[in-house]
C-alpha cells in the first residue's frame, strides 16, 4: 500500500527531472525577457539603459517548476559610432523543478553589433549578438526515494539506493549567438524577425559521470509587430517557435494595448492579450499545452506584465487546469531625442 502511495510522487520527480534536463526554461511572456530570447536583443531598444525582472510558477499543484530571471543591458557608441550601436549586457536566471529541488542557475554576458542599413535615422536595423556564461545544476537526492529502499514492507531511507550518482552539483560553460532584423516604416510601428541559437557547444550535463550527456542545441525563431489602427489602439502579434533535440513548442498570440496618453517617453498604456502555447505530445502530435492570457500596464519608464497559463493539455487530469502564473517588470531610461539613433521595437 505505502509503494503505491509514493508510485505517483515517485512518477512526477522522474517525469520532472527529466523534462528539465533536456528542455530548456520557458516564459508565456518571452517577448519581457529578451536576452534569455536572443543575444541579438542585447541593446535593441530605445533608452540607455534597460532592466528586467521575470518570474514564472508552474504545476505548484503536483510537480512546482519556479523561475527567476533579470537581466540588464545598455548600448553605447553615440559619440564614437557614426550611425550604429553595440549593446552589452548580463542576464542570470535560477530554475528550481520538483520536491527534490533540481536547480539550474545560469549567468551570462551578451554583447551585439546593431547596424543602421542607411542613413543615420533610417528605419533598418540589423542586429548580432553573441553570449558567453557559466551554469551549475545541483539536486537534493536526500529528497528522492528509490525502489531498492522499500523493504518489502515500507520505504526505509537506510537502505542503498542502488545509484551511481557521481555528483550533487556541476558547472559548464554555455555559449549562444543570434540575429534579429527590424523595420520601422514609421512612428509607431515596426516589425521584426530573429533566430537565436544556444549551448552552441553542446556542454555535458551528466550527474553519472559515467557517460556523457550533451545539452542539445536549442534552435529559437521568433517574430512579432506594432500595428497601429488608431490614435489610441495598437495590435501587437507575436510569435516563438523552440527546437530543442525531440522537443517543440510553439507560443504564438496577439495583445491589444490602448494608449491613454503618448507624452515623449511618458507613455501611459493598458494591453490585454490571448496566446497559446503549443508542444509535441506523448504520440509526437502537435497539440495545446496552455491558453495564456495576459495583461500590461505601461507607465512612465516602468511596464508591468501579469499572465496565467491555463492548462489544456491531457496533464489537467494532475494540474486540474491550473497552469500558473508569470510576472515580468521592465524598466527603461528615456533616450534623449538629440542623441536618438535608435527606434525601439515595443515588445
Amino acid at each position: 500500500m505505502r509503494v503505491m502511495k509514493h508510485l505517483p510522487l515517485l512518477i512526477c520527480l522522474v517525469l520532472s527531472t527529466t523534462m528539465l534536463r533536456a528542455q530548456d526554461i520557458h516564459f508565456s511572456q518571452f517577448y519581457a525577457s529578451p536576452l534569455n530570447l536572443n543575444p541579438s536583443l542585447t541593446g535593441l531598444f530605445g533608452g540607455n539603459l534597460r532592466g528586467v525582472v521575470n518570474y514564472r510558477n508552474q504545476w505548484n499543484s503536483f510537480a512546482p517548476f519556479t523561475t527567476y530571471a533579470g537581466s540588464v543591458d545598455v548600448n553605447v557608441g553615440q559619440g564614437f559610432l557614426r550611425n550604429d550601436l553595440v549593446g552589452i549586457g548580463v542576464n542570470f536566471y535560477n530554475d528550481v523543478a520538483g520536491d527534490a529541488e533540481f536547480s539550474t542557475t545560469q549567468a551570462n554576458f551578451s554583447v551585439s553589433y546593431i547596424k543602421t542599413l542607411g542613413s543615420r535615422f533610417a528605419r533598418n536595423y540589423l542586429s548580432v549578438g553573441f553570449q558567453g556564461g557559466l551554469a551549475q545544476r545541483s539536486v537534493d537526492y536526500t529528497k528522492l526515494t528509490f525502489g531498492s529502499q522499500f523493504n518489502g514492507f515500507e520505504y526505509d531511507p537506510s537502505l542503498s539506493t542502488g545509484e551511481t550518482m557521481a555528483f550533487e552539483n556541476f558547472s559548464y560553460m554555455d555559449l549562444g549567438a543570434g540575429i534579429t532584423w527590424m523595420i520601422v516604416p514609421k512612428d509607431e510601428m515596426n516589425f521584426y524577425i530573429g533566430l537565436a541559437f544556444h549551448h552552441l557547444n553542446a556542454p555535458d550535463q551528466s550527474f553519472t559521470g559515467l557517460s556523457k550527456d550533451n545539452l542539445y542545441l536549442r534552435t529559437t525563431g521568433h517574430a512579432g509587430a506594432l500595428i497601429p489602427l488608431n490614435d489610441e489602439v495598437d495590435l501587437v502579434p507575436g510569435v516563438m517557435a523552440m527546437v530543442q533535440g525531440p522537443h517543440y513548442q510553439i507560443n504564438g498570440g496577439m495583445n491589444v494595448k490602448y494608449t491613454i496618453n503618448d507624452l515623449s517617453y511618458k507613455e501611459t498604456a493598458v494591453s490585454l492579450g490571448i496566446w497559446q502555447r503549443i508542444g509535441l505530445d506523448e504520440l509526437s502530435d502537435y497539440r495545446s499545452d496552455a491558453t495564456i492570457v495576459s495583461a500590461r500596464l505601461d507607465y512612465l519608464n516602468l511596464s508591468l506584465g501579469v499572465s496565467y497559463d491555463i492548462n489544456v493539455s491531457s496533464l489537467q487530469d494532475a494540474s486540474n487546469a491550473l497552469g500558473g502564473p508569470e510576472i515580468s517588470l521592465i524598466y527603461t531610461t528615456g533616450l534623449p531625442h538629440r542623441d536618438r539613433k535608435l527606434d525601439c521595437p515595443r515588445f
